[in-house]
């Protein structure tokens, strides 16, 4: 006993309120903890003045979890304990209703075949309440006709089996009540129905609890109304899928109010509910009207993108599936090839060094004083006049590797593929210095560009992007170069229908795989703009988004259009757009499969273009912090 309450005074911590400057967006999610681990990041929170609006326990797998939402606010006293036996919050419940407290919460859950609670106690006054907690089915609808004749609503309730036993836990409160309707033990197909109907009348779920008897899932839901913001509500979410489609729920501006975990099978699922005070809910719905129209007429699988302003980060959003073998829905965080949008990463290296002083864009590649003549020796006279700068805004003549079959060969390595590209009689278009010379895109120059920064820098190519360009933009830990074999990492989205390009050879030049958000996070560090600090100086800025008297419209790795730039990518089964827009909007966007017929993404820009042209306003938040 004396362990036993020795543990629970370190497990618990009772706070009083405080006056506090609450933040934009002041609340923090978490789930999947231990018990340990949600006592760390109680104790962690509580500190800094966030109290618990939502706590639920379950388990996974037979092991003891919790979920819970902190939030950042002044407001009554509060409690709160959790892992009690019944006993145990039957103790609690009696020191703490002596002192004014009331529950707020009670999440109750089986662990090896006993009743464990979580639960969280504010000191209101005012309101009647009656709670109530382990009844069964038929005393909880007995507590309910109760209750509810005598004027109460159920504010809170939740749902729970222990040894194939429902039980019940609730609260009833008597004073101000909305309009109000509650249902128990729906199997999933009833609740649908259910929502569906009341949330036409006008309802939301204010709490849903889930719960599993013999195998099935079971739903206990409260529904009042109106709502205060506008809201969203999922239910029975597998374990799996829910950091997915958090995280999309996160970057459209949403906050969680409500998470209920329950154990289904060896599994969890999770019920939740969110608030939008960020994003005007309808502004959201026409760009999705415009991206999902998009993705039917094109047969998109799977599509992800990115908004900034003023290089604030304000939204984000996923859409499609991302692995039809699991059903994994995309979320901000899923990564895909972005393709020729390497292209201004790797530019941005080359100017790094040339602003380092160790690179001049008039200097000759290849040939006695190249920059590469000593590991690439050649005889062609034509190789021998091209520049840097050349390379890099597509007039050097060369023709456009990617199709010899070592760029897809997963054994491929850099010297082969310089082996067959300094012996290919056919590298160049047009003839450098001719008359008849014409701008013509060429991922080989960008081949090259990379070996140049192997050969200056003394670093491989992916090593001195990551340091130099990935890492000061804060995105070199989640962009990265594709695997060698062509299949996706951990994480990365399926590709439709799946090409298996060497993407460590088409590093340079095509071969990143990102977030849009990863790409926003590198255009708001390279775009001369003072929102945020860049890592190119203005000068070579302006250098860099410079177009050739061959073509004014593209730089050195920029497509330019008066102040602005953006490239695209568009290759196999993958495409991608950075783009930033002039008017202190920029976005990202990729996509996973081919468009029907969209090669080149116009129509993509134009969609949205388009939505977004429906925005009057953006949150003032950055979702980069």
């Amino acid at each position: 006993m004396k362990q036993f309450i020795k543990s629970l005074l370190l497990a618990v911590v009772t706070l009083l309120s405080h006056n506090l400057l609450v933040a934009a967006n002041p609340w923090v999610a978490r789930h999947n903890l231990t018990p340990a681990q949600y006592q760390t990041e109680f104790t962690t929170w509580s500190q800094q003045g966030y109290r618990p609006i939502s706590l639920s326990g379950y388990t996974k797998n037979g092991q003891e979890m919790y979920a819970v939402v902190f939030e950042k606010k002044a407001g009554v006293a509060w409690a709160a304990r959790h892992g009690l036996s019944a006993a145990q919050y039957q103790t609690e419940f009696n020191t703490l209703t002596q002192q004014g407290y009331r529950p707020t919460i009670i999440s109750g859950y089986a662990v090896g075949g006993q009743t464990k609670f979580a639960v969280v106690f504010e000191q209101k006054t005012g309101s009647e309440w009656v709670a109530r907690h382990n009844l069964t089915a038929a005393q909880y609808q007995q507590t309910f006709d109760e209750y509810t004749q005598k004027g109460y609503y159920p504010a809170y309730i939740n749902g729970y089996v222990v040894n194939g036993q429902e039980l019940f836990a609730c609260v009833f409160e008597k004073g101000n009540n909305p309009a109000w309707v509650a249902r128990h033990n729906l199997t999933a197909a009833q609740y649908q129905t259910a929502f569906t109907d009341f949330t036409g009348q006008g309802y939301y779920p204010k709490v849903v609890s889930g719960y599993n008897k013999n195998g099935a899932d079971l739903y206990a839901v409260v529904f009042i109304k109106p709502s205060s913001a506008p809201w969203a509500s999922r239910h029975g979410v597998a374990g799996s899928a829910y950091q997915g489609l958090f995280s999309n729920m996160y970057f459209q501006g949403y906050r969680p109010l409500y998470v209920n975990a329950f154990a289904s099978g060896t599994a969890e699922k999770f019920n939740v509910l969110w608030e939008n005070t960020n994003v005007n809910v309808n502004e959201i719905s026409k760009l999705d009207a415009e991206i999902n129209k998009y993705r039917t007429d094109q047969n998109i699988s799977a599509l992800s993108l990115a908004i900034c302003k003023d290089g604030r980060l304000v939204f984000a959003k996923g859409y499609g599936v991302a692995n039809a073998s699991t059903g994994e829905d995309v979320s901000p965080q899923s990564t895909m090839r972005i393709m020729s949008v390497s292209k201004p990463v790797t530019a941005t290296g080359i100017m790094l060094l040339v602003q380092q002083n160790k690179l001049d864009l008039g200097k000759k590649v290849f040939g006695p004083d190249g920059i590469l003549n000593a590991k690439y020796p050649t005889t062609s006279e034509n190789l021998k006049k091209i520049t840097v700068r050349q390379m890099l805004n597509h007039t050097s003549g060369l023709e456009t590797c990617n199709g010899q079959p070592v760029f897809w060969d997963k054994n491929g390595t850099v010297k082969d593929a310089m082996d067959v590209l300094m012996k290919d009689a056919n590298i160049f278009k047009y003839t450098p210095g001719s008359a008849e010379l014409q701008w013509y895109y060429s991922n080989t120059g960008y081949y090259f560009l990379g070996r140049i920064i192997e050969e200056v820098s003394g670093q491989s190519y992916e090593n001195f992007i990551r340091t130099q360009v990935l890492n000061p933009c804060g995105i070199g830990n989640t962009m990265y170069l594709g695997n060698a074999d062509g299949t996706p990492k951990a994480g990365e989205a399926l590709y439709v229908p799946e090409s298996k390009p060497n993407m460590q050879l088409w590093g340079a030049f095509g071969g990143w795989v990102a977030r849009p958000i990863d790409l926003l996070k590198f255009l708001v560090r390279v775009d001369g703009s003072p929102t945020k600090p860049d890592i190119i100086t203005g000068a070579t800025h302006t250098t860099m988004t410079t177009g050739s008297s061959l073509n004014m419209n593209y730089a050195l790795g920029w497509s330019v259009s008066g102040t602005t730039q953006n490239h695209n990518g568009t290759h196999g089964s993958s495409r991608s757009f950075l783009v930033e827009m002039g008017n202190g909007i920029s976005y990202a966007i990729i996509i996973s499969n081919k468009p029907t017929d969209d090669n080149w993404c116009s129509k993509l820009r134009n969609a949205m273009e388009t939505g977004l042209g429906n925005f009057t306003s953006f949150p003032s938040y950055d979702l980069f912090d």
